[in-house]
């Protein structure tokens, strides 16, 4: 490096001497070092505005991540929080553009609440980008469902940060037909209570017990997992008990299709979280802790390893 610095600097006195010999030799070399000292500053301020210009966009954004989701119809889980299982809303993005996302509200889970200038994360199924994989991305509310013109939608800014998320152990399966699940909860801790499960009517029921009761048929499963259960409960069927927290026991009967009938499976469980639902109705999210095994009239609890 140092020989191709002397023999440029050679280079240049001897061209400087060409244009004007009566220059003393020792001027000249001030003067090389002087453009020398030139061109390494152009050559560092160059380097670094690409530098800069490279480390500020992300191999997401070069991609495109929300035209992607958008091209692919691909429905957006959208929080208010950087929790995975605390979702609010489902969307998917009906137009991208370089200043806005505009997203189509598909499914409530709860009330979203934000309004203009909150942040809200995107979760979505994993993409991969030139260098790694996101499957979530931060962005601020532009225009909100409540101070909108329409009550359905809302409209995002473009991702200020992309990142990748863990999400639930245990994915969660819509229950589409309500004929198929039958449940039985009591608001209860199965490991200490005196409740003879078998036989005793539950606290809340969906297709299984009073079936003229026109408030307990308004119950129903809304999804179910190998790791817990999320129920729709009208207002009246929840007591003071009935809280974030609380331990609970379920008893399910799942259709076999196979051998066409109802299978019994017993669940100790604690509920994580409570939203409002529809008017007049309760979202319970259940966690299971650990399952339970009949034993003449009386039900074995043990915990999940």
């Amino acid at each position: 490096m140092t020989d191709f610095i002397n023999a440029i600097s050679n280079g240049l006195k001897e061209w400087v001497q060409a244009l004007a010999p009566d220059v003393p030799g020792q001027l000249l070399g001030y003067g090389g070092a002087v453009i020398l000292g030139g061109l390494a500053l152009i050559l560092v301020i160059i380097a670094l505005r690409l530098f800069r210009s490279k480390g500020g966009r992300t191999s997401a954004k070069r991609v495109n991540i929300p035209k992607i989701i958008q091209q692919e119809g691909s429905v957006v889980d959208v929080s208010t929080s950087q929790d995975t299982d605390d979702i609010s809303t489902r969307c998917v993005f009906t137009s991208v553009s370089s200043g806005k996302i505009k997203c189509e509200i598909i499914d409530r889970l709860k009330p979203l609440d934000a309004k203009k200038g909150d942040l809200i994360t995107c979760i979505f199924a994993p993409k991969k980008t030139v260098s790694d994989k996101v499957n979530a991305f931060v962005s601020t509310v532009i225009e909100s469902e409540t101070d909108g013109r329409k009550p359905d939608r809302i409209v995002l800014s473009v991702p200020q940060k992309f990142t990748m998320m863990s999400r639930r152990k245990h994915a969660r399966k819509r229950v589409a037909d309500q004929q198929f699940i039958r449940v039985k909860l009591w608001i209860d801790d199965p490991f200490s209570s005196d409740i003879p499960f078998q036989d005793a009517t539950p606290h809340i029921s969906v297709n299984s017990f009073n079936s003229e009761n026109s408030v307990s048929n308004a119950n129903a499963v809304l999804n179910i997992s190998h790791g817990g259960i999320g129920l729709s409960v009208h207002n009246t069927n929840l007591n003071e008990n009935c809280a974030v927290g609380v331990p609970v026991a379920i008893n399910l009967f799942m259709f076999n299709f196979r051998e066409k009938t109802f299978k019994p499976y017993w669940y100790a469980g604690e509920i994580r979280t409570m939203h409002e639902g529809r008017p007049g109705t309760t979202r319970l999210g259940v966690k299971f802790t650990g399952y339970g095994e009949p034993e003449g009239s009386l039900v074995r609890w043990e915990l999940f390893d």
